[in-house]
């Protein structure tokens, strides 16, 4: 392979990607066997899993946004690791005795997720070449789950083969670490090469004074049009948020359907396996359209495979059906993830870039935190109307974004 073709990809980025491989393959695995262990094996109602998961999301709103102010000030490698090593205090959920303190060290791991992803997307950023961030974030979304679909193949196999809960979810902590040492062996970069701009700004300074004060009033149309866009997509990746439930609701909902804990870890599996797909697929695809392709491949395609699932349990479909609207919601949602960070790199300063994708978290964890207190109460009472306030959420998000489309003709 030729050094043109590998050009887009380099040492650096590869192990950022590869960080959330291993990442996703320890704490995903604590996340499908959580709530089995919390609602079936612990007999916990279902409406304390999404307590947990609002406090664990709603802070970690907050830490994305400490994370990312951090991660412009001080070393966004350095910001990173930290909260790459304290996402392990999930696995620790094994050794505890009782409901309150698994929940306490749940909470804690997520909310380290979010500290560290802002600062660990900018850093992504300044390792990348703009021409080439979609297709480095479509890498980074297929590895992060695909790490998560690994972490569900070797969990089901270690469930059926009757290893404890608790068992597996300790193994967990070793992948974590690796992911951390994969972050560690990484350049630090906290500004893109100057190389990057250069061509610009030698741009700029060839344009005529005649030319100059047109130049100006372009830059504050574009720096306008540029702040319109961003606050859009923190728009409407809070609104996601509300749609974007844990993928443990789906987890217990084919568990308690199909009576079989193995059928819903799988399901888990299947989600993850489209997102990555997504990922990779939307990301490597050239003269793409980023917006366009977050709100019809991402926000309206995971809003109907939500209602799909409620509809299937509703009506007891059976268990096909379940695994093609897990395959849709996680298309949808490996969209979402490849191409709000994406838009976002292209509207924002290189400067304030980590304190922006900390915003961005911060909406997604907003979000999260009001939906997995919705999902838990309405699961509790019906899984149709559960499901279907998801679809409300996501569809919603999905015109709000097709009408920024229409209103400013980005692609």
């Amino acid at each position: 392979m030729s050094s043109q073709q590998t050009a887009w990809l380099n040492r650096d980025s590869l192990l950022l990607c590869f960080s959330a491989f291993f990442a996703d393959l320890g704490w995903q695995s604590v996340s499908a066997l959580f709530p089995l262990l919390l609602v079936i094996e612990m007999h916990e109602p279902i409406y304390i899993y999404g307590i947990i998961l609002a406090v664990g999301y709603g802070g970690g709103s907050l830490l994305s946004v400490v994370g990312g102010k951090l991660g412009d000030k001080f070393s966004k490698k350095r910001v990173s690791i930290i909260g790459n090593l304290v996402i392990a205090l999930m696995s620790l959920t094994a050794i505890s005795p009782s409901p309150f303190l698994m929940a306490l060290l749940f909470i804690g791991g997520l909310g380290a997720r979010y500290f560290r992803t802002a600062p660990r997307q900018a850093w992504l950023v300044n390792l990348s070449r703009p021409e080439h961030r979609s297709k480095i974030f479509g890498l980074l979304q297929a590895l992060d789950v695909g790490g998560g679909m690994l972490a569900t193949v070797y969990t089901v196999i270690l469930v059926v083969l009757g290893f404890m809960l608790r068992q597996i979810i300790l193994v967990t902590i070793l992948p974590l670490l690796v992911s951390s040492i994969c972050l560690l062996m990484a350049q630090a970069r906290n500004t893109p090469p100057p190389e990057w701009t250069e061509n610009k700004n030698a741009a700029a300074s060839s344009v005529s004074v005649k030319d100059d004060l047109k130049q100006e009033v372009e830059s504050e149309l574009k720096t306008k049009h540029n702040r319109f866009v961003y606050r859009a997509v923190l728009l409407t990746a809070t609104m996601f948020g509300f749609a974007y439930y844990s993928p443990g609701f789906v987890v217990l909902t084919v568990s308690l359907s199909m009576h079989s804990l193995a059928l819903g870890v799988i399901e888990a599996g299947i989600f993850l396996a489209f997102s990555g797909l997504a990922g990779f697929v939307l990301g490597s695809k050239r003269g793409g359209t980023p917006l366009g392709t977050l709100w019809r491949l991402g926000y309206l395609l995971a809003a109907f495979s939500s209602l799909a699932i409620g509809f299937i349990y509703q009506f007891n479909v059976g268990l096909v059906p379940y695994y093609l609207a897990a395959a849709g919601l996680g298309f949808g949602t490996g969209s979402v993830e490849t191409f709000e960070p994406v838009i976002t790199s292209t509207v924002v300063k290189s400067t304030e870039m980590s304190s922006a994708m900390g915003w961005l978290g911060a909406g997604r964890g907003l979000g999260l935190f009001v939906s997995n207190l919705v999902m838990g109460a309405l699961l509790s009472i019906s899984q149709l109307v559960g499901y279907g306030f998801a679809f409300a959420m996501a569809f919603s998000a999905a015109m709000v974004l097709l009408v920024v489309q229409i209103k400013t003709g980005m692609k």
